[in-house]
């Protein structure tokens, strides 16, 4: 054993309730400022103030291994949002660690959840991986984990325990809970709890700003940052929720110690499985903070804007949430995605871990995505949740084609009052019969699975080999063709106005009238199936125009031009469900034709606006 080395593990717990727990822009941002400090900067802070070493997260892949150096010293092997796990010589510099790093989070983080805990017992990382004895590195990182559970187990971490209302006091305006200080505003004065008054002062840091600038094109001004840009977002006409997370990104880094080891073909050590994650976990953040700086200059060019039209919330390893323009979140979260999951197929430091899981034809990550379209009064948290739930409906692309699949979901909710995504989805299924059932919407949406990808041969290939009958196969086309992004955004060119329908005096003029497809819509609900369609072939053969896009929509599939595309035996139970992109297309159509300007207002007129049970 080269020295005393102590493995060091800390974590934040509850980041989206600690996020969302207030509705104010300024105080959800400066709360994920905090979550990003946590696992960052409050770690730069801490080693340098107990060894003297000035480290910095954005060299953390050139760190010296801790073999290498003498004397007190710590190895970072990972440092991110919320999380850092570090390697440090003695059991009492790890300590001083975790108590310099523990004063500032009690200091400077008020109300946030943050467990850090060493190893009680050397730790010897030149043991092979499948060494079971505790001075290994796996058993010490797993015995960390279980102490930081443990410690949340018994509510020693809770920040409730440190909010206690007695005496009582004034309530916080911002998160309800005790206030501690006040803060002026407009001439008014309002109680601010310690939580709160950390996330306002954290979104008002020049770091902070700083750090935003950065995620942005170069051309950006520093003004958007600051609290009247914040405010200006608010102010959009319509305002989304965007929540993206990778699939199957978590059992991964579980199963982290098994890649590493087939990836160096023989007996792996900590030493390799330390820079193996380093590298993985660095290039993800790397990936994301990309992709996003680059779709953000894609949808909204790379001169600043008067007001800032997208705020990032979390941006890093496979996780995104972005509060933003609802006229473009839909296409920001398709660029994004794609584009994310293409760079991780490019970048060898997660391409080689890939390419050693049980699934070794897996040529990238995949990943899905919620967005839920509310008024700017909308509450964030609930936006939020609503963001989240259609983003683990959107994961049942999974059980289809893959991890390495792309899918999203979305909401547009015109009504003040919220319901869970499932109460809104069972009021658009219709059950006709015993045998047939009808469904008024076609969400989640397939953006991309690398079976279908005419690039990926080879994928198509294995698969056709490994299904001779062609059963399962022709199955998964099935379920695609019924939730195919392609065919939704056809849908929504079919209905949107286009050069070739230009009106009077440059009017735009609607392929299919208003008035019709409110008709439609109408009939979706209240008419039998049979008369749909029958309604539907006598608006076909009168707005020729409109026919002739629509027909595009449900290509291969027979009949074309028809209202519903059909899904035989979906459920494995003999029922046959017939799905329209009608109503997804006249709902989005406006949020996918139009463009906010300047000054927030939107080109409504004559679009199509449709409305969800």
């Amino acid at each position: 054993m080269s020295s005393d080395i102590r493995l060091i593990n800390l974590e934040t717990g509850g980041n989206q309730a600690y996020i969302f727990a207030t509705n104010k822009l300024q105080n959800v941002v400066g709360a994920s400022e905090l979550l990003y400090r946590v696992g960052t900067r409050y770690v730069e802070r801490a080693i340098e103030e107990v060894t003297g070493r000035k480290f910095s997260v954005s060299g953390l892949c050139e760190e010296t291994p801790i073999e290498d150096t003498q004397g007190e010293a710590i190895e970072v092997v990972i440092a991110t949002s919320g999380k850092a796990l570090l390697l440090a010589r003695g059991e009492a510099l790890a300590q001083r660690f975790v108590q310099a790093w523990s004063r500032m989070v009690v200091e400077e983080a008020s109300g946030l959840d943050a467990v850090a805990v060493y190893s009680k017992t050397v730790v010897d990382p030149s043991r092979p991986l499948s060494d079971q004895s505790e001075t290994s590195f796996m058993q010490a990182f797993r015995e960390t984990s279980r102490q930081m559970t443990l410690l949340r187990a018994r509510g020693a971490s809770s920040p409730l325990a440190r909010f206690q209302r007695l005496p009582v006091v004034a309530e916080c305006t911002y998160s309800g809970l005790p206030a501690v200080t006040l803060e002026k505003f407009d001439k008014n004065v309002f109680p601010v709890s310690a939580s709160a008054w950390a996330q306002r002062k954290a979104s008002r840091d020049v770091a902070f700003r700083a750090r935003m600038k950065g995620l942005f094109p170069e051309g950006w001004s520093d003004e958007l940052f600051k609290d009247k840009g914040l405010e200006s977002l608010e102010s959009q006409d319509w305002l989304a929720v965007v929540h993206a997370d990778g699939n199957g990104l978590g059992q991964l880094f579980i199963d982290f110690e098994k890649w590493v080891r087939k990836l160096c073909e023989g007996e792996a050590t900590g030493w390799n499985y330390v820079v193996r994650y380093r590298k993985f976990s660095a290039a993800l953040d790397t990936i994301s903070r990309e992709v996003f700086r680059d779709m953000v200059g894609k949808l909204w060019g790379e001169a600043s804007p008067k007001r800032l039209p997208i705020v990032p919330v979390v941006v890093g390893g496979d996780d995104l949430t972005a509060v933003m323009d609802g006229y473009k979140a839909i296409e920001f979260a398709r660029c994004f995605m794609e584009a994310f999951c293409k760079k991780t197929k490019e970048v060898d430091a997660v391409r080689e871990i890939l390419e050693q899981t049980e699934n070794p034809t897996l040529p990238r990550l995949g990943m899905c995505a919620g967005i839920s379209i509310t008024k700017p009064h909308f509450p964030f948290s609930q936006s939020y949740h609503m963001a989240e739930d259609l983003m683990k409906n959107a994961k049942q692309v999974k059980n289809q084609y893959g991890k390495d699949s792309i899918a999203l979901d979305f909401h547009i909710l015109y009504d003040s009052v919220a319901t869970s995504v499932s109460d809104i989805r069972s009021r658009l299924t219709v059950r006709e019969d015993a045998k047939n059932e009808r469904c008024l919407t076609a969400k989640p949406y397939v953006v991309s699975h690398t079976t279908s990808d005419k690039a990926d041969k080879k994928d198509s290939t294995q698969e056709s080999s490994a299904d001779p009958e062609g059963t399962e196969g022709s199955e998964k086309e099935a379920w695609r063709r019924v939730h195919d992004f392609a065919a939704f955004q056809r849908a929504v060119s079919a209905l949107s106005p286009s050069a070739e329908t230009q009106g009077n005096a440059g009017s735009k003029k609607l392929p299919l009238p208003s008035s019709q497809a409110h008709a439609v819509r109408e009939s979706l609900f209240s008419e039998h199936r049979e008369t749909q369609e029958a309604e539907w072939a006598f608006l076909m053969s009168a707005y020729g125009d409109f026919a002739a896009k629509w027909r595009e929509v449900s290509e291969g599939s027979p009949p074309p031009g028809s209202l519903y595309v059909s899904l035989e035996n979906a459920d494995r139970e003999g029922i046959r469900r017939h799905y329209t992109f009608f109503l997804d297309a006249l709902e989005a159509v406006k949020f996918a034709a139009s463009e906010s300007n300047d000054e927030g207002n939107t080109r409504e007129n004559g679009e199509n606006g449709g409305r969800t049970a």
